[in-house]
């Protein structure tokens, strides 16, 4: 039974090791948003790991953000691998961003809360 219980413990160690280091070894991406009616910008960095960040904890302290929300109108690619995608989506808005498509508007151009919205980035 301890045997088993020791097996049991070193795979699950290896395990979340290797999903540590994997995530570690993604690439950074850096991915802005801009409110182009106030003028305020800010990038955030971000591993290209498939991982689901809320906007409002990346941007939420930032120049964008106003009382903890996340007001912005484009966002774009600045910093990426070739096969990245950044995926920002939230109840009707739903943008996509890679190396032949680096900026986009979130709403044609009106400026939105994003408070609701995810980001996401891969390699693919």
């Amino acid at each position: 039974m301890k045997l088993s219980s020791n097996i049991a413990l070193a795979v699950a160690f290896l395990t979340s090791s290797l999903s540590a280091t994997a995530s570690a070894e993604a690439p950074l991406v850096t991915v802005q948003l801009a409110n182009d009616q106030s003028g305020a910008n800010a990038n955030v960095a971000v591993r290209a790991d498939g991982v689901k960040h809320t906007v409002e904890s990346l941007w939420g302290k930032t120049a964008v953000a106003r009382n903890g929300i996340v007001y912005a109108s484009s966002t774009q690619l600045t910093e990426f691998q070739q096969n990245t995608a950044c995926r920002i989506s939230q109840p009707g808005i739903d943008v996509t961003l890679d190396a032949r498509h680096t900026w986009s508007w979130l709403d044609g151009g009106r400026v939105v809360d994003l408070n609701g919205a995810s980001l996401v980035c891969k390699d693919a």
